[in-house]
């Protein structure tokens, strides 16, 4: 009788041990370096739900160190906006979160901003800027007595971590505005700017999260407030800048701890307060935005080359213009133009004769500029807008109009970018 092959084999080789199908992956996720790696390229409202893994994860994600790497290594690109509507003090603000696809929309709890459990006064809290992920938050402050207490907040919705910002020095008769600075590729700790103004007199402090003090960082006496509009700051490159609706526009370099006026945007010699539309930062570039008429071009903006009104209802025939700064602070220039008749075949209401004197794009006419967002790679631009009632984003890329979401004419609205971040406060 012939033998079978398996006669001749050792035993050791008819033995051979079970193989675990766990092994590998107990292999990965038991080496904390491995999974700290896979962790840090998570999204972060993501890791932070990991944290229920394990109480090893928890005590890999929980640390600073690794909000700090995290924040570091994720693009802090603008996936959704904050919205918030207010009817004039007759009901509390909402506020909505919604995806710039218009895919996700969620109406947030009234508490949204009730997350200092010291001050659940919700109602008088509100959001007043966003940056890169953190949102600064005033609170109202309704009598004198309220004014001598801390009332501004360093917000995180994503980690719902806050910040209560300690007053500024102040001998009680200054006029007083704040703006957040915070750029996680450059320092993991913001700073607040404070601008303080009384009799001509200017004043420049500097909050720092990192030493949780404030600097006197500007002097100025027989300073002329008219100049500039302190309003809204806007966060760029190392600096917060300000402009006012005629073009005119001043920055605060802080580690300089000096301030520099901004050149004004090529502007056409006809231009008046009411044209300029919007003005903010988004993809590492600052915007201003403004309204001009007739069908107009980048390139021949960027030339000097400014197209007339060709249409007899010159009020219809005008273009939004986006300017951008260039890195060096020197110049502007021309990026990206939408004529009217874009939005009017979309909309054509706006046009309805309700008041004749009001340029199509006027407040009048239920039209706003509430965000312009561009990503670094430049891949996509997108202007948003409120138009009768709804929420619009336009493409520059693919020329379309894309409706975000309705909401009631009665309410005004103000839109804040909003980043997800890990970001400590």
């Amino acid at each position: 009788m012939a033998s079978s092959c398996s006669d001749h084999l050792p035993s050791s080789f008819m033995t051979l041990p079970k193989q675990n199908p766990l092994s590998s992956v107990d292999a990965v996720f038991g080496n904390d370096d491995l999974v700290t790696e896979i962790l840090l390229r998570v999204p972060a409202k993501a890791v932070l739900k990991l944290k229920l893994v394990s109480k090893n994860w928890l005590s890999i994600i929980s640390p600073a160190s690794f909000a700090i790497r995290h924040t570091r290594r994720n693009r802090h690109t603008v996936s959704a906006l904050l919205l918030r509507f207010s009817s004039f003090f007759k009901e509390p603000p909402t506020h909505k979160h919604v995806s710039l696809d218009g895919k996700s929309l969620v109406y947030l709890s009234y508490d949204f901003l009730d997350f200092d459990p010291d001050n659940p006064e919700c109602f008088s809290t509100y959001i007043s800027q966003s940056c890169n992920g953190l949102l600064l938050c005033p609170k109202w402050r309704w009598c004198s007595a309220e004014r001598s207490k801390p009332t501004d907040y360093i917000f995180n919705p994503t980690t719902r971590q806050f910040a209560l910002l300690p007053l500024p020095p102040n001998e009680g008769k200054y006029f007083t505005r704040i703006h957040l600075v915070f750029d996680p590729s450059v320092s993991p700790h913001y700073r607040v700017v404070c601008i303080q103004f009384f009799n001509s007199e200017l004043k420049i402090y500097v909050y720092s999260s990192e030493t949780t003090d404030w600097k006197l960082s500007v002097k100025l006496d027989n300073f002329d407030l008219l100049s500039v509009n302190f309003t809204n700051g806007v966060s760029w490159n190392g600096a917060v800048h300000w402009m006012s609706p005629s073009g005119n526009g001043l920055s605060f370099l802080l580690d300089m701890d000096c301030l520099q006026t901004i050149p004004r945007p090529p502007l056409p010699e006809n231009w008046q307060d009411q044209d300029f539309r919007y003005f903010g930062e988004s993809g590492g570039q600052l915007h201003f935005i403004g309204i001009l008429a007739g069908n107009q071009n980048p390139d021949d903006l960027n030339m000097g080359i400014v197209s007339s009104a060709m249409s007899d209802d010159q009020s219809s025939d005008q273009s939004i213009v986006v300017y951008s700064m260039e890195r060096g602070c020197s110049k502007w220039f021309a990026k990206y133009c939408l004529h009217m008749n874009a939005i009017v075949m979309a909309y054509p209401e706006i046009t309805e004769d309700k008041d004749p004197t009001a340029s199509p794009f006027s407040g009048k006419k239920g039209f706003d500029l509430l965000s312009f967002i561009e990503e670094k790679d430049e891949e996509e631009a997108l202007l948003v807008m409120r138009i009768s009632g709804e929420i619009i984003s336009y493409s520059f890329k693919n020329n379309i109009l894309k409706k975000i979401l309705s909401f009631p004419l009665k309410h005004t609205c103000y839109a804040f970018n909003y980043t997800e971040t890990l970001s400590c406060v």
